[in-house]
């Protein structure tokens, strides 16, 4: 049967209150009156379709949208969306600034003479001793601290010279 387009709003309104006897939520019953309508659309157009009692379909279609949908909020529990919950991710924002900050502090790593950035990567980022640092590059325990000192002394002045400038890096 082929609907007359004119009929639509009352089959709509029709569904919208079938739908209503079992939904109490005016979003949800909206949303499942609209999705019966597309799954419909879908049907009637296959080939060699035909429909002969469309309010039936539609209220099979919406009854089996109505079932779906409460067997999924009893397999995921929802909670409501509230202001107090806060996403553990960090914003937009915050990734930027810490973009930023990752950039400043590599390129204030390379512009650090060779020695000093060998000496700082060696015991910051590879986690060595300061007795294996010396070691291995042939200075005294003092030496070393002395680099780790003057990189971590370079990486600060940078920062506050951001700070001053007005940028969103912060510690």
């Amino acid at each position: 049967m082929q609907v007359d387009p004119s009929d639509w709003g009352g089959h709509r309104a029709n569904l919208l209150r079938y739908v209503g006897r079992q939904v109490d939520e005016a979003a949800l019953r909206e949303d499942i009156v609209q999705e019966a309508f597309l799954r419909f659309l879908s049907f009637e157009t296959r080939p060699g379709t035909v429909v002969s009692n469309m309010p039936a379909l539609l209220r099979r279609i919406s009854l089996n949208l109505i079932r779906d949908h409460f067997r999924r909020g009893k397999r995921a529990p929802t909670g409501e969306l509230t202001e107090d919950l806060v996403c553990p991710l960090p914003t937009a924002d915050q990734q930027i600034e810490r973009r930023q900050l990752i950039a400043l502090v590599v390129d204030v790593i390379r512009a650090m003479p060779p020695l000093r950035r060998e000496v700082f990567a060696r015991r910051r980022i590879h986690g060595q001793s300061a007795g294996e640092v010396a070691e291995a590059l042939g200075l005294s325990a003092s030496a070393v601290s002395n680099h780790v000192v003057r990189a971590l002394c370079d990486l600060d002045m940078a920062i506050e010279k951001i700070e001053k400038r007005g940028s969103p890096v912060s510690r």
